[in-house]
C-alpha cells in the first residue's frame, strides 16, 4: 500500500491509519509505504517502509527509497494498492509490469488530471467512494463507498439543543462555501423571525495555503453584523471532529457535485441532520431529501429556508431524523464493509 501519510494525528489524513489496521486484519502481511510517517500503532503483520519525508529527504531521496522498498518486497506481494495518488501508479508501473503484479488505485476527486489519465490504463481496478467521485469513465471503476470507523462516530448520548448549534465543518477553502452559512444566518434573522440558533464554522487553512478565504469569511461576518451568532472556531484536529458533531444539532456542507465529502457521513453517523448541495447524497437522505438538500452550495436563500424548517422541528424530531440517517450511513459506508469489498476486488 503506497500512501501519502501514515500518522494517526494528521489533520487531514489520520483516517489512513484506520484503513491500514483494517486492511491488515484481512491479509497475511501488509507493507505500507507512506511518503511521510508520523505516530502510528499497527498490528504485527504490518511493515512500514517510510519514504522519509519526515526525515527531511527530498524528492530524489524519496524516489530512491521508493524503488528500494519496492525491490525488497515485490517478489512476494500479490497486489500493489495505490492510495489517492495516480503518481504512485506511474512510478510503480515499471516494476509491477516486470514482476506481473496488478495495481489497484483508490481515488476520489472530481477533476481529471494528466497523471490520472495516464494511470488508468496501468491499473487492473480503480476503487472510489461514489460513482460521481471518479472523473473518468472506465469499466475498471468500482464505487465501494467510503470507509469510516463507525465506532469512532456514534450519536451523542444527550445532544445539546439549547439553542441549537449549526456547524459547517471543513477546511477553509472557497469550494466548501462556508460563507453560505454566514449569509443564511443573516437571512434567518431578517426574514424568519430569528429562530434561536448558534452558528459555527470549524476548520482551518491547510499548511502552505493562502489565508485570503479565512479573511473573507471574517469580513462577511462583520458586513452582515452576525458576529453575535456566528463563530469561526479555527482548525479542528482529527480527534476533535466527533466532539464538534456531538455539540451540533444541525450541519451544513456546501461542497459541489464530485466532492462526496467524508465529513458529511461522519456528521450523519453522529445523528446530525446535514443540509448538503451534492445530489450524490440523495440515496442516503431518502425521504428527507427535500428538507436536507439545496440546489447549489452558494444558495443562502435555500439554505436559510431549509434551516428554518429544521429549527421549527422539536429536538426529538430532529433526533429521530438523525438516528435514521446514522443507521443508513453505517450500513453503506463502514470501514469494515469497505475493506471487505476492497479485498474482494483486489483478489479478482
Amino acid at each position: 500500500m503506497i500512501t501519502q501519510v501514515l500518522d494517526r494525528h494528521d489533520q487531514v489524513l489520520s483516517f489512513t491509519h484506520d484503513w491500514v489496521a483494517a486492511l491488515a486484519a484481512r491479509v497475511e502481511q501488509l507493507v505500507v509505504m507512506p511518503v511521510r510517517a508520523g505516530d502510528y500503532d499497527l498490528p504485527g503483520n504490518v511493515i512500514v517502509e517510510s519514504l522519509g519525508k519526515e526525515r527531511g529527504l527530498g524528492r530524489m531521496g524519496r524516489a530512491v527509497a521508493f524503488y528500494r522498498a519496492l525491490g525488497r518486497h515485490m517478489r512476494k506481494v500479490d497486489v500493489l494498492f495505490a492510495h489517492m495518488s495516480p503518481r504512485y501508479v506511474l512510478t510503480a508501473a515499471p516494476l509491477a509490469a516486470l514482476y506481473r503484479k496488478p495495481i489497484t488505485l483508490w481515488y476520489t476527486h472530481r477533476e481529471p488530471s494528466t497523471e490520472l489519465r495516464l494511470a488508468v490504463p496501468l491499473t487492473r481496478h480503480i476503487a472510489t467512494a461514489h460513482s460521481s467521485s471518479f472523473p473518468i469513465a472506465s469499466p475498471k471503476v468500482h464505487a465501494l463507498g467510503h470507509g469510516i470507523n463507525t465506532a469512532a462516530f456514534q450519536p451523542a448520548p444527550t445532544p445539546p439543543d439549547d439553542p441549537p448549534l449549526i456547524v459547517s465543518l471543513a477546511r477553509l477553502s472557497p469550494i466548501k462555501r462556508h460563507e453560505t452559512l454566514i449569509r443564511a444566518a443573516a437571512i434567518l434573522r431578517d426574514r424568519y423571525g430569528d429562530p434561536p440558533a448558534r452558528f459555527a464554522i470549524a476548520g482551518g487553512t491547510l499548511p502552505g495555503q493562502p489565508t485570503d478565504y479565512a479573511d473573507f469569511l471574517r469580513r462577511e461576518v462583520d458586513r452582515l453584523r452576525v458576529g453575535d451568532r456566528v463563530t469561526l472556531w479555527g482548525p479542528i484536529p482529527a480527534e476533535g471532529v466527533r466532539g464538534v458533531f456531538h455539540e451540533a444539532s444541525l450541519a451544513f456542507n456546501g461542497s459541489p457535485p464530485g466532492l462526496f465529502d467524508k465529513v458529511v457521513l461522519e456528521g450523519l453517523l453522529c445523528a446530525v441532520p446535514t443540509v448538503v448541495a451534492n445530489p450524490a447524497f440523495d440515496d442516503l437522505l431518502g425521504e428527507y431529501s427535500d428538507q436536507l438538500r439545496i440546489p447549489d452550495g452558494s444558495d443562502a436563500e435555500a439554505l436559510a429556508a431549509r434551516l428554518n424548517g429544521l429549527l421549527r422541528l422539536t429536538g426529538e424530531e430532529r433526533r429521530a431524523m438523525g438516528l435514521t440517517l446514522s443507521a443508513r450511513v453505517a450500513a453503506a459506508h463502514s470501514l469494515d464493509g469497505l475493506m471487505d469489498r476492497l479485498v474482494t476486488l483486489m483478489a479478482s
